[in-house]
């Protein structure tokens, strides 16, 4: 005997079969040419302070100049450099990529100093945590201390710098105001490379069925928000009964089925938000004969990308194994034994393939190379 059973909650109702590369880079379909991740474009956002110190075997004095990529969607973030014998080439765009493929020094000991240290709009709560608050500045501002500061710690990890006896090129309040953010941020904790593939997973090990509803699923994502329309025959709600139109990280929903429901029904997304988190590092796009710096984010950088990618709740027939055992939709009788299932992995495919695509059209024209490289 076969019944009515709802399978395969947020079923992709088209099937997209792009991948993710280590590299950010995601894996084309036949004849379609590679997208690339995240792109941005070199911005000094102001000059900075001299800091005076060495490197092992050479003396290093470099000017920590508060530095920023103008990413995808014209939005200028906040980095620092993380190569402190490399030149800053100004004129080359600047392309997503992994912390393996970097092979920089210390990284996770850097986010860390990152995720505490001057990320473009804290800088007197960055001074006033590192105990110095009433130092004398002269001419430079909070924001370029608090940068000098952050980046001496960066370089200290990278490049092994360590600071002259007269660190800055400011006056005593500068030395003492760098150094002390420089020592507080470096007994931060390191923290591990950020994961930078998007994915959206639904976890309904706890559901249950209570009458018409199912519920709840567990919402586990790297992605800003993902917004949705509510589809025909069913409501998503929260735990309160209340209608829902937006999932996000840590969320709890369930599925109520419309009285009489007895076919499939579709959830289509409005749009999607994708963050490039802090401690994603940005390499110089161009030959190996002038480099450039590699650059690692400071800020977060959140775009909203226009989705319409449609999901499927799907009924079919399957087998009942135990007819009086099996909990039923009162008005109509149909089995409601499982939602989800492979949901949550179908989904995850359909979203990073429409995150890719969609950084495919706005970094159009990177150079990566020859055609038959390509």
């Amino acid at each position: 005997m076969m019944k009515k059973a709802l399978k395969g909650s947020l079923a992709a109702a088209a099937g997209l079969a792009l991948g993710l590369g280590t590299s950010g880079i995601a894996l084309a379909q036949d004849g379609e040419a590679a997208p690339t991740a995240v792109t941005g474009t070199y911005q000094l956002i102001e000059k900075g302070i001299t800091l005076n110190g060495e490197i092992p075997g050479e003396n290093m004095d470099v000017r920590a100049q508060l530095r920023g990529l103008k990413l995808n969607e014209g939005d200028v973030r906040l980095v620092y450099c993380i190569q402190i014998n490399v030149g800053m080439n100004e004129d080359v765009d600047h392309v997503e990529s992994t912390w393996e493929a970097v092979g920089v020094d210390n990284l996770p000991e850097v986010l860390g100093v990152l995720l505490a240290g001057y990320n473009g709009s804290n800088a007197a709560e960055l001074i006033e945590a590192a105990g110095a608050s009433g130092e004398d500045l002269g001419d430079f501002n909070e924001a370029q201390v608090a940068y000098a500061g952050t980046q001496a710690a960066i370089w200290s990890l990278t490049d092994d710098w360590t600071p002259d006896a007269d660190p800055t090129e400011g006056g005593q309040g500068v030395d003492n105001a760098v150094t002390k953010i420089k020592d507080y941020l470096r007994a931060t904790e390191p923290v591990d490379e950020p994961d930078m593939d998007p994915y959206f997973e639904t976890d309904d090990s706890e559901a249950v069925v209570e009458g018409d509803t199912y519920g709840p699923f567990t919402v586990s994502t790297n992605l800003g928000s993902v917004t949705f329309a509510q589809p025909e025959g069913a409501t998503i709600v929260d735990e309160n009964g209340e209608a829902v139109t937006e999932f996000v990280d840590g969320q709890t929903f369930y599925v109520k089925f419309d009285e009489g429901q007895s076919g499939p029904v579709a959830l289509t997304t409005d749009s999607v938000i994708w963050t490039t988190p802090v401690g994603r590092v940005f390499v110089p796009v161009n030959d190996e004969e002038d480099p450039g710096q590699n650059l690692i984010l400071a800020e977060s950088h959140e775009e909203e990308l226009a989705a319409e990618l449609e999901f499927e709740i799907a009924v079919e027939d399957v087998p009942a194994t135990t007819p009086a055992a099996q909990p039923q939709l009162p008005q109509t009788g149909t089995n409601l034994t499982m939602v989800a299932g492979i949901g949550g992995a179908v989904l995850l495919a359909g979203v990073a393939a429409l995150v890719l695509m969609r950084r495919r059209a706005a970094t159009a024209g990177a150079d990566w190379g020859s055609d038959d490289d390509k």
